[in-house]
C-alpha cells in the first residue's frame, strides 16, 4: 500500500474533527480512506452516467426505441 501525505488547513482539520467523533470514525486516517473511497465511487457513477447519455443519444439518433432495446433484451433471455 503506498503512502500519501496530506497537508490541510486548521478550518478543516477542525471540521474534519467534529464530523469523525459524530460518525464514529475512529482515525483521521480512516475517515479519509472512507471519503476518499466514496468520492471515487461517486466518481465512477458520473463517468457511466456520462457514457450512458453518449449510448442514449446515439440510438435516439438511429431512431432506436426503448421497446426494441427491451424486446432484444427478451429475446436474449429466452
Amino acid at each position: 500500500m503506498e503512502t500519501v501525505n496530506v497537508s490541510i488547513s486548521n478550518d478543516l482539520e477542525e471540521g474534519l474533527d467534529n464530523v469523525m467523533s459524530k460518525f464514529g470514525f475512529k482515525s483521521k486516517q480512516d475517515f479519509i480512506i472512507a471519503a476518499t473511497r466514496d468520492k471515487i465511487l461517486e466518481l465512477k457513477k458520473q463517468i457511466f452516467f456520462d457514457l450512458s447519455n453518449e449510448v442514449a443519444i446515439g440510438l435516439k439518433k438511429r431512431g432506436v426505441t426503448e421497446n426494441e432495446i427491451l424486446g432484444d433484451f427478451e429475446k436474449t433471455r429466452e
